[in-house]
C-alpha cells in the first residue's frame, strides 16, 4: 500500500490500482483527450493527490505506458517466448503456434470480449512519440520487447530461417501485422478482415503442416 498526504489526514490507496485506472483512461481517450478530472473520476483520488503520487498529467501518461509494457505487452511477450506452460504452446517445435496465438487474440478481444480499444503502445507511437520524447523511448523499449519475443518464436519453427538477419526481417513483419490488427480492431474492421490479416501472416510461415 502506498500513502499520500492530502490536506487533513493521509489517505491510502493501491498503487498498481490507480495505474490500472490512469492506463484505462488513456487507452480510451488518449493523451490530448483525457482532462486531469477524467484521471481523478476513475481513480477516486483527489487531483492533488495523483500530483503527490505520480507527478503531473505527463508523468503520469508515462507511467501508464511502463504499466502496459509491464502488464499488457509483457503477456504477449510471454506467450511468443512459450513462458505459459498451461497454454501448450511451450514446445520447442511450438513456435508458429505461439504466434498464431496472438494474432488470434485480436481476433478474440473483438469477436468474443467485444473490445475494440486497440493498443495503448500503438496510440502512444502515433500521438505522443512524435512530439514528446520520453514517450517516444518508451514505446521503442516495448516494441524492441516484442519484435525480440518474434525473434524467438521465429526460431522455434523447424528449418524457416537460415540467418539470424532473416529472423529479424521476419519478426518485423509480423509485428507490423499484429499492431496493424489492433489499429484495424479498434477503426471497426471485421472479424473477418481480421482472420484474413492473420491467415495472410501465418501463410508462409509453416507451410508443409499447416
Amino acid at each position: 500500500m502506498s500513502e499520500v498526504v492530502s490536506i487533513g489526514r493521509p489517505r491510502k490507496f493501491d498503487e498498481r490500482e490507480v495505474l490500472i485506472a490512469v492506463m484505462d483512461v488513456f487507452w480510451e481517450k488518449g493523451f490530448e483527450g483525457t482532462a486531469m478530472s477524467d484521471l481523478v473520476e476513475a481513480t477516486g483520488l483527489k487531483k492533488g493527490s495523483l500530483y503527490g503520487a505520480f507527478g503531473d498529467k505527463r508523468a503520469l501518461y508515462l507511467k501508464a505506458l511502463v504499466f502496459y509494457d509491464e502488464t499488457e505487452v509483457a503477456v504477449a511477450a510471454d506467450l511468443l517466448r512459450g513462458r505459459n506452460q498451461s497454454d501448450g504452446l511451450s514446445a520447442p517445435d511450438a513456435g508458429y503456434q505461439r504466434i498464431a496465438a496472438l494474432l488470434q487474440a485480436v481476433i478474440d478481444a473483438v469477436a468474443v470480449h467485444g473490445d475494440r480499444r486497440g493498443c495503448l503502445l500503438c496510440n502512444a507511437a502515433v500521438d505522443q512519440a512524435p512530439l514528446d520524447p520520453a514517450t517516444e523511448r518508451s514505446v521503442t523499449a516495448s516494441l524492441a520487447t516484442l519484435e525480440a519475443a518474434f525473434v524467438e518464436a521465429i526460431r522455434a519453427i523447424p528449418d524457416l530461417i537460415a540467418s539470424v538477419e532473416e529472423g529479424r526481417r521476419i519478426a518485423r513483419h509480423l509485428q507490423s501485422v499484429y499492431f496493424g490488427m489492433r489499429v484495424l480492431a479498434k477503426a471497426g474492421a471485421t472479424v473477418e478482415v481480421l482472420q484474413d490479416a492473420k491467415a495472410g501472416a501465418l501463410a508462409g510461415l509453416y507451410p508443409h503442416s499447416h
